[in-house]
């Protein structure tokens, strides 16, 4: 009996499933008849509206060929600006007046200036290598390219641009039309119930044409466009240019045709009710849709649950990149702000060191530029923080002399310990490679923190600086610098170090409350290390001192040793003479404009020696007044000035055709040392920038670089030729000789009275660190 069960229940599964096998073998052959009834049908539409969106885009790609061959051939004849915007407008014309297809006009950037056949002003805000017409034509160089659509804010429609690069390879043509018209076709089979959805993708996947207008701009494969994400999924499994899809219980067929300039032409037909005659077993279209149903819920919530998650992760980005904006807003004004006053202080005050012999009001005038310098350092040490928070402080290296490095930062500490009466002790390596490449600048930055604040927090005893080196095993070519400074200071504690690169704070403060600085300069100092692939190293004891080292990884760029520091030394005092201007032009012209009357004193008493004719003016209007009359070599514009701003001003200088200054150097004069004011300023078109406060060697080189060289007459750093055997004359010999003329301040490189006897010391810490 038990057999015989089994048995009958076996045959029944066997009879069942040959039953099952039947349906599904006729369910299939329907299913494939019926799919391919469907798909001829939908192929004849899809067919249609692809060829009907080509023929509308056709014309429209045809008139921009016809228009950029025709401009490159006037580019190629050396054609004016005028011509070529004469000729766009005229087009422009006929255009609108043969396109079917609404258009905005013929436009471009030509010849590095933007031009309009509409006639449309963009502003002085707008930048045309900035937008993406512009950009993805420079990117798809020599062939034509439909870019994004975009509504018009005019007239409320959707657009598209299509763009080609001239032949100059920089300028870029385009016309733009309205999507209305392939919007209508993607919507005529749809209305006429022939399909349930077309549309158009380009090739980054975005919608740029629907029968539902609600789903333009989104992206195809996007959880914000399911359906087109599920199409997408299929389209990638198949490789076929139609299928069949299910989604939300519905049965879809989708036909794909490839248009033109990468876009895609999507036609959708609903084949539920085709289907439905097709009798598919009850329990597995419950199961199915109960599985499909429950994954869509699934899905449906994950998405809805990213979505959220990104929308708030979109506001808590925005939140901080509008917060990073208002900081480096009120950074950059308050670098102009702070530096325009400083410009003024110091730069008066170099009249006074220069034109004063009177030695207690030579004292006063050190005082406040030492004052003066350390508020500047103060700034510098703000910028160059939200230079380093915000990722835009670069290093930039070069090839430099560190025997020069060095005497710059014995020059600059000495002087600071010797007021405190602190012996500098020096040991350097006689053996280094001193011609190196890095970043000389922030070498100097980082090595000139440390001994500052070792002379801060040193009140007796002495400063120990030491360089020395090591060769890099793995690269002949490269060395590590070994740089140590040891302090007899008042040290740190152990449990304090840590915070001693912390920002904005200081360590011991009821101790250490009357010694300036922001507290920034170890965290600085920490960064640019970081940044050059190094970083610093602490030792301390508390009450004994401390001291810091790291080790820097550097090129060798010549053979040339360190040698005899000392001699490198006396060469770079005899650099350092009294003041003199290092050239003459009384033949040149300069043109200063600034709105703050104390900075054009202060510019043109800086220049007083050169015996260059400076002309001046308070503001962009009398400047241009200026600039159309008189002939300047140069030209030194305020960016920061009310009315029209230095950037304004050069833009109305340079379109002034009959000017003589058309071709003149242009400088730009800003207290703005933000991160990034350089590019901002070339990219305006000036020829270079200087910034405020002016250092008058600067200055200096840049007039020598710009000025006419037939109007320079090159005077060399003392104002007469340098007499090159004193090379050879005994350190000795060379003090003696130097005895009872004007003195040489190492700080400033200033001073109209004294003796050479405040190098002594100097040169006495030299000679101790050769003998040891």
């Amino acid at each position: 009996m038990k057999k015989t069960v089994q048995r009958k229940i076996a045959l029944s599964i066997l009879v069942i499933a040959f039953f099952v096998c039947i349906v599904f073998l006729f369910y299939r052959e329907l299913y494939s008849e019926t799919k391919d009834n469907i798909m001829i049908s939908g192929r004849v539409n899809a067919t249609e509206s692809a060829k009907q969106i080509a023929l509308k885009m056709s014309s429209s790609i045809d008139i921009l060929k016809i228009n950029a061959y025709t401009l490159d051939n006037m580019i190629r004849d050396g054609r004016s600006q005028e011509e070529i915007l004469d000729y766009l407008e005229n087009e422009t014309i006929a255009v609108r007046d043969s396109l079917i297809a609404e258009t905005t006009g013929i436009y471009g950037y030509i010849n590095g200036e933007y031009m309009d056949g509409s006639g449309w002003d963009p502003g002085e805000n707008y930048s045309p290598t900035e937008r993406p017409w512009y950009i993805e034509a420079r990117a798809g160089y020599g062939r034509l390219v439909l870019v994004d659509p975009y509504v018009d804010l005019d007239t409320g429609k959707i657009m598209i641009a299509i763009v080609k690069t001239l032949c100059d390879a920089k300028s870029v043509v385009g016309i733009d039309i309205s999507m209305d018209e392939i919007q209508r076709i993607a919507e005529q089979h749809v209305l006429s119930r022939r399909a349930c959805a077309e549309f158009i993708v380009d090739s980054k996947g975005t919608v740029v044409a629907h029968s539902d207008v609600s789903v333009i701009g989104k992206k195809y494969g996007d959880d914000s466009y399911p359906f087109g994400a599920e199409i997408f999924k299929k389209q990638k499994e198949s490789h076929e240019n139609s299928f069949y899809i299910k989604f939300n219980s519905r049965d879809y067929l989708v036909y794909i045709t490839n248009l033109d300039y990468n876009w895609t032409f999507y036609t959708v037909i609903d084949a539920t009710k085709d289907f439905s005659r097709l009798r598919i077993p009850l329990a597995i279209t419950i199961i199915t849709a109960i599985i499909l149903s429950a994954v869509l819920a699934f899905l449906m919530i994950q998405s809805d649950k990213k979505s959220r998650q990104a929308e708030n992760y979109a506001m808590l980005s925005e939140r901080a990149n509008a917060a990073n904006e208002a900081k480096t807003a009120f950074l950059s004004n308050m670098s102009h702000e702070i530096r325009t006053p400083i410009n003024a202080i110091l730069g008066m005050n170099e009249m006074i060191l220069r034109e004063s012999n009177d030695a207690p009001i030579l004292n006063y005038s050190e005082n406040i530029k030492n004052a003066g310098q350390t508020l500047l350092g103060i700034v510098n040490d703000v910028l160059d923080f939200s230079k380093i928070e915000s990722g835009k402080l670069k290093i930039i290296p070069g090839d430099y002399d560190l025997s020069s490095v060095i005497c710059d930062l014995v020059n600059t500490i000495s002087t600071k310990a010797g007021e405190k009466g602190l012996d500098l002790k020096l040991d350097f390596d006689r053996h280094i490679p001193k011609k190196l490449f890095g970043d000389e600048i922030r070498l100097k930055q980082v090595i000139t923190n440390i001994l500052s604040n070792a002379v801060k927090y040193t009140e007796k005893g002495s400063i120990t600086f030491k360089i020395g080196y090591e060769r890099d095993s793995s690269d002949p070519d490269y060395i590590f610098l070994d740089v140590s400074v040891k302090d007899t200071g008042i040290g740190i504690r152990k449990e304090d170090i840590d915070r001693l690169f912390a920002k904005f704070e200081r360590l011991d403060e009821n101790r250490n409350r009357g010694i300036e600085g922001t507290g920034l300069g170890m965290n600085i100092t920490k960064e640019l290390l970081s940044l050059m692939g190094s970083e610093l190293n602490v030792s301390s004891i508390y009450g004994e001192g401390s001291e810091f080292s790291f080790k820097l990884k550097q090129k060798v760029t010549g053979h040339e040793l360190l040698g005899d520091y000392e001699s490198s030394f006396r060469r770079h005092l005899e650099k350092q003479h009294v003041f003199k201007e290092k050239l003459r032009a009384p033949e040149a012209r300069i043109l200063v404009v600034d709105d703050n009357p104390m900075n054009l004193v202060v510019f043109k008493n800086l220049l007083k020696l050169t015996q260059i004719h400076i002309d001046t003016a308070d503001n962009g209007d009398e400047c241009l007044n200026l600039v159309q009359r008189i002939k300047y070599d140069v030209v030194f514009l305020d960016h920061m000035m009310p009315g029209k701003d230095g950037i304004e001003t050069l833009k109305e200088m340079k379109k002034i055709k009959e000017s003589p200054n058309l071709d003149s150097i242009t400088v730009c004069l800003t207290a703005n040392a933000i991160s990034g004011a350089r590019d901002q300023y070339i990219t305006a078109g000036f020829n270079d920038y200087l910034t405020k406060p002016i250092d008058y060697e600067e200055l200096e080189s840049l007039l020598i670089k710009y000025l006419p060289a037939e109007k320079v007459i090159i005077t060399g750093q003392d104002g007469v030729n340098i007499d090159r055997e004193a090379e050879n004359v005994e350190l000795p010999k060379a003090l003696e000789a130097l005895e009872g003329s004007r003195e040489i301040d190492i700080r400033t490189g200033i001073r109209n009275s004294g003796s050479v006897g405040s190098y002594i010391p100097l040169l006495k810490i030299f000679r101790e660190a050769i003998d040891r």
